[in-house]
């Protein structure tokens, strides 16, 4: 058998129901298999196809190879970590020195055409018109967006799926970007005016499903991203004008499990607290973002922090010196996202015994890893995929960028006054590139946002060049492991991610981004 791109691997993965077409002799009805054309004709089994589609949400940011995860390496605001520099792979991504063979970006590719898979069956084949049907269509709509939005912005033309493929159109050639953006306006556009969507009734309310707020919020942000600012501005204000969200006035709990769901969530990919079924509850990627455990010593009576993580994405300096800029030293959101050499030791009982590779001395507080929940390699810790904060931020930017500098200052100074920061009488586009930063830091945005603002030269140029150690009493030594000029971030290559050297070497239709 020849070997089949990703994409066919796709159609192949994650189905619920399977259709068989066996020819001649081997035409045998299947016991316990119901044709994918006789399902989904019910509720629960419109349920079922939906639940998928959460499913495949949950594998985006379950492991390593999650989207927060890897964009959050190839940022500005972390060493990448570890045992030591070339732990793992994730150094390649940090350094900028990864290529189409790298195997995490071929996960996330595959990962996100499952999600296309699975909400293109859901689309296709729930057809009845109850409540319950046409709110799974209307949220697979959502989802469907959400991948095609990742793809968009991270891989530029990849190919548009809008069905469920036949044997004969697996082979499908890169889509342009214009008609990727239109693609993604219409399903969100048409999921918001369902009528469908579920909308929270009030701020207090929890709900863990995609609501037509958080299809309203991936709009503005793509149309944000198209450069279509009033359209944009408009869409945001819809989010805002709801009153159903305000920023959780409480950041001490801001990336930790007590803070999931708060009034500031949008959407949120859940983790109970479950290790019988740890398969849906355990988030691995979290075990990554703690200490490097063994090179610690621990006051029980201070410390707070779980001893056997790995040490991965560790702050740099110059994230800190951006938050003492905006806030001073003793700022409130500063000190529940960094905390510093000084602040490990005295207030929370921990110390280096050991260098710690790619560290200046701070460590990502926020989203700290609590010992009084880790369980033996279990942690259950949602993901924040859409905050309230972030749209206030993205509707500052589109009212800025639409000559409606009042807005704009509204917003931000909502966030800093949040941020106990000292409030703005006027706004420039870097205050709010400024806000954007200290607000979202370690939840992947950075990158996107670099990549689109045209930063990312400036920022990620000299990324893999030389890298701290954090040594026992404080001070850092840095370590060139690269040579310049083959690391760094490249203008005209790195803008867009590489299709996957899989994909390319068995989809002929397929054309290689610049560069790779």
């Amino acid at each position: 058998m020849k070997p089949r791109n990703i994409l066919t691997a796709v159609l192949l993965t994650g189905s619920l129901i399977f259709a068989s077409s066996c020819q001649g002799l081997l035409d045998i009805p299947q016991h316990s298999v119901s044709a994918i054309d006789s399902y989904y004709k019910t509720d629960a089994e419109a349920e079922e196809g939906i639940i998928a589609c959460y499913g495949q949400m949950r594998t985006l940011e379950t492991s390593t190879t999650s989207l927060q995860f890897m964009k959050t390496h190839l940022s500005d605001d972390v060493w990448s970590g570890g045992g030591g520099h070339y732990d793992g792979s994730f150094y390649q991504l940090s350094d900028y020195t990864f290529s189409s063979d790298y195997g995490s970006i071929a996960t996330v590719y595959t990962n996100l055409y499952t999600l296309v898979y699975r909400c293109n069956v859901v689309i296709e084949h729930v057809t009845g018109t109850s409540d319950i049907m046409k709110r799974a269509v209307a949220e697979a709509k959502v989802f469907r967006a959400f991948a095609y939005f990742n793809l968009t912005i991270l891989w530029g033309t990849p190919p548009l799926v809008d069905h469920t493929l036949s044997d004969s159109e697996y082979m499908q050639p890169n889509a342009t970007t214009a008609d990727l953006w239109a693609f993604i306006e219409k399903d969100l556009n048409e999921a918001i005016d369902s009528g469908a969507l579920t909308q929270k009734s009030s701020v207090s309310e929890v709900t863990n499903r995609a609501t037509k707020q958080f299809a309203q919020a991936l709009l503005g942000k793509s149309l944000l991203f198209e450069k279509k600012y009033s359209d944009a501005a408009t869409m945001l204000d819809n989010v805002i004008n709801s009153k159903l969200y305000e920023l959780n006035p409480d950041l001490s709990n801001a990336g930790i499990p007590s803070g999931a769901n708060s009034v500031e969530s949008i959407f949120e990919i859940n983790a109970n607290n479950d290790m019988q079924n740890s398969s849906a509850n355990n988030n691995f990627k979290w075990t990554f973002q703690g200490l490097r455990g063994e090179k610690y010593s621990y006051d029980v009576t201070k410390t707070v922090f779980a001893s056997s993580t790995f040490g991965f994405q560790n702050p740099r300096k110059d994230l800190y010196d951006a938050f003492v800029a905006v806030e001073g030293k003793n700022g409130y959101r500063l000190n529940n996202t960094i905390v510093t050499f000084e602040q490990m030791r005295d207030v929370y009982g921990t110390s280096p015994i050991l260098e710690i590779t790619d560290n200046e001395g701070y460590w990502n507080f926020k989203y700290r890893i609590l010992k009084s929940l880790w369980a033996g390699y279990f942690y259950a810790n949602n993901t924040r995929v859409m905050k309230y904060n972030e749209v206030l931020l993205l509707a500052a930017e589109a009212h800025f960028m639409n000559d409606d500098a009042p807005t704009a200052l509204k917003y931000i100074n909502l966030i800093r006054t949040r941020a106990q920061a000292p409030t703005l009488t006027s706004i420039t586009l870097d205050n709010i590139k400024t806000e954007s930063r200290l607000e979202l830091c370690f939840e992947g945005q950075r990158y996107e946002n670099l990549i689109r603002w045209g930063d990312a030269a400036a920022a990620l140029a000299h990324n893999g060049e030389k890298n701290p150690a954090l040594q026992t009493d404080g001070t850092v030594k840095w370590t060139s492991y690269n040579k310049v000029g083959e690391c760094g971030f490249t203008t005209g290559k790195h803008e867009l991610w590489p299709f996957p050297a899989t994909e390319m070497s068995v989809n002929a239709n397929m054309k290689q981004n610049p560069g790779w």
